[in-house]
């Protein structure tokens, strides 16, 4: 039987040379001391970077607490955080809770701003949300001297051209005048029959009326802005201001297509009247220029934040050379009209932030009437 083959010696373990080892030592310190500088210069750069963000948070913070609007930082829809401007409008805020608006804010005109009521008189501020995940800012701001600075405008380029048109006022009330006091000479001399007095006495009264109402326009050109606004459906002042024009349209003869997308939960913050007024006075005067057998259509539509009504007759359109000062006081292609009814209506719209354009299309005229609006909650 053969012997087992002894096993074969192992090698021994590699053995490091003084030399060898003092030359690891050292390359083991200056890596060492590499790393710790550059440590050093990690910590020095966080340590710079550290004093940059407080820096620039403190800076943001006297921002924040100089400026007069109000910032407040929701995260999940609660207050995180606010600046001292956000206590004059929300006294009651509080960190870690919802946001909340104080019950006495009123809606106004334009969405996201409110009507507050103090000693000092009305004010209207304005709320403008932006999200970012789950993060939002809140931003308030009283925007009282604006409104304020608006209405003057707006009054001040009345009055100029109240002072531009003073001619034309009295080319409008000379020649009513005239024959009303004309009509008056024939009642004094008694020298008519009674029947031809019954008559002129109908005259004279139908020219008064007339100088009344030319009278009472031009007070509202002048002073036309908002008295008592209300939240209201814009469906319904469309409708209210369908229904009137109607009969009228029937009795001549016209069409008139109604084509309204517009919900009940859609709100106008205005002074209802003086815009079913507007409406009336733009559907009046399509009427005017529609023969029997046209159209007029009204159609409505909206978004979040504004509502758009067309108007469009069937009509010879607007004359060019009136397209440019057609809302100007007494502009007017009718022998009987005042020129007014347009100019009172552009007014009215842009007293309660709308707008209104005047174009014609292949078959007429159209009109788009726009209106700030907000959805009910």
């Amino acid at each position: 039987m053969p012997k087992p083959l002894a096993s074969e010696p192992k090698d021994p373990a590699p053995q490091l040379m003084p030399n060898q080892l003092a030359e690891a030592f050292a390359l083991f310190y200056e890596e060492s001391k590499k790393l710790e500088s550059q440590q050093a210069d990690l910590q020095e750069k966080i340590n710079q970077l550290t004093q940059e963000l407080y820096d620039s948070n403190h800076r943001l913070g006297i921002l924040l607490n100089a400026i007069p609007a109000g910032v407040v930082l929701l995260e999940h829809n609660l207050v995180s955080l606010h600046n001292p401007s956000a206590l004059k409008f929300l006294p009651k805020i509080v960190i870690g809770e919802a946001l909340t608006l104080p019950s006495d804010w009123q809606a106004s005109i334009a969405p996201g701003e409110y009507l507050i009521e103090s000693p000092a008189g009305r004010r209207t501020v304005q709320l403008v949300r932006i999200d970012e995940g789950s993060r939002s800012i809140v931003q308030i701001q009283d925007i009282s001297a604006n409104i304020h600075l608006h209405q003057q405008s707006q009054q001040e380029n009345r009055l100029a051209a109240m002072g531009k048109m003073a001619a034309s006022i009295a080319h409008q009330f000379r020649t009513p005048l005239a024959t009303a006091l004309l009509y008056s000479s024939h009642l004094c001399d008694g020298k008519i029959a009674v029947e031809e007095s019954k008559e002129f006495a109908e005259r004279l009264r139908k020219q008064l009326l007339g100088l009344e109402k030319l009278s009472q326009d031009m007070l509202r050109f002048i002073t036309n802005r908002p008295r008592k606004s209300e939240l209201v459906p814009i469906a319904s002042i469309v409708q209210t201001a369908e229904q009137a024009i109607r009969p009228l349209c029937e009795k001549k003869g016209v069409q008139l297509l109604s084509k309204i997308d517009l919900s009940k939960d859609q709100l106008v913050n205005v002074e209802q009247q003086a815009i079913v007024n507007a409406l009336l006075a733009i559907l009046e005067n399509a009427l005017e220029v529609s023969e029997s057998g046209k159209q007029i259509s009204i159609e409505g539509s909206s978004n979040a934040q504004r509502v758009t009504i067309v108007i469009e007759d069937q009509g010879p359109g607007i004359p060019q050379a009136m397209i440019d000062s057609l809302f100007e006081p007494f502009s007017t292609g009718h022998s009987n009209g005042t020129g007014l009814g347009l100019a009172i209506a552009k007014n009215a719209l842009e007293a309660h932030r709308g707008s209104i354009h005047a174009e014609n299309y292949s078959k007429g005229a159209r009109f788009t009437i726009t209106l700030p609006c907000m959805n009910s909650l």
